[in-house]
This record gives C-alpha cells, structure tokens and sequence, in this order.
C-alpha cells in the first residue's frame, strides 16, 4: 500500500507548480494580445498593409498559444485530480484502481508537458523573428553614412 501513495505524492508537488508556469504565459499572451490591440486600434493601423499584416500573423500565433496553453491547464487540471484519486484508492487499499488512475495522471501529465515543449518553441521563434527584424533595422541604421 506504501507505494499507491509514496509515488503519486512525488508526482503531487510538481503538477501545481507547472500549472502556476503555465497560468504565468497564459498572462503573457494574453497582455501582448491587449497591447497589440490596443496598438492596432490606437495608430488607425490598416490590416491590408505590411504592419498590419504583421500585427494579425502575431494575433493569430498568440492565439493559437492561448489555446495550447489553456489546454495545457485543463490537462494539468485533469492530471492532478486523477493522481488525487489515486491517493484516494491507495488509501483505500484498492490497488488496481489507484494504479489505473495513476498512469492516467501520469499520461495527461504527459501530454500537458509536450504540448508545453511545442508552445515553448512557438514563443521561441517568436522571439528570434523579432530580433532578426530589429537586427536588420539595426543593419540599415548603422549603414545609412
């Protein structure tokens, strides 16, 4: 019986603090998406043109982040009601039932870990594209002479 709740318990602590990861990007995103709009609908920016073009295309990635994210948070959710009920069922001396809920809390767990890897890497070249264009601003500064 030691084992149904000395291995969810390791697998506790790490499932809020996560979830408290993700719900700082989730207030991230959603800030630049406030910031963007506002920016959009403040300078009258025409969405036909290259800036406006630009500010949609980082719309549609933050959107697509925030939705990865809040998925993230309700897998992370799920998991660690799942790895609750497996200290329920080890406490309860029912072992197959512990054991099923725990590998299912380690599996949504999982997943909710790979899609955040992905979200990383979509925040990452959203980084790299921005200091490519600032590198290339900085390029044409330093070379108009």
């Amino acid at each position: 019986m030691e084992n149904f709740i000395i291995y969810p318990a390791l697998l506790f602590p790490a499932i809020p603090l996560m979830m408290t990861n993700f719900t700082h990007r989730y207030n991230s995103c959603a800030a630049l998406v406030r910031k963007i709009h506002a920016e959009i609908i403040e300078k009258k920016i025409d969405t036909k043109d290259v800036m406006g073009r630009r500010y949609i295309a980082q719309i549609k990635t933050l959107t697509y982040r925030i939705k990865l994210i809040k998925l993230i948070q309700t897998l992370s959710g799920l998991a660690l009601f799942t790895n609750l009920l497996t200290i329920f069922f080890g406490y309860i001396e029912k072992s197959n039932i512990s054991l099923n809920c725990f590998g299912i809390a380690v599996g949504l767990f999982g997943i909710a870990i790979i899609l955040f890897i992905i979200e990383v890497q979509m925040s990452a070249r959203a980084l790299e594209y921005h200091l490519t264009d600032l590198k290339d601003k900085e390029d044409n500064i330093f070379n108009v002479a």
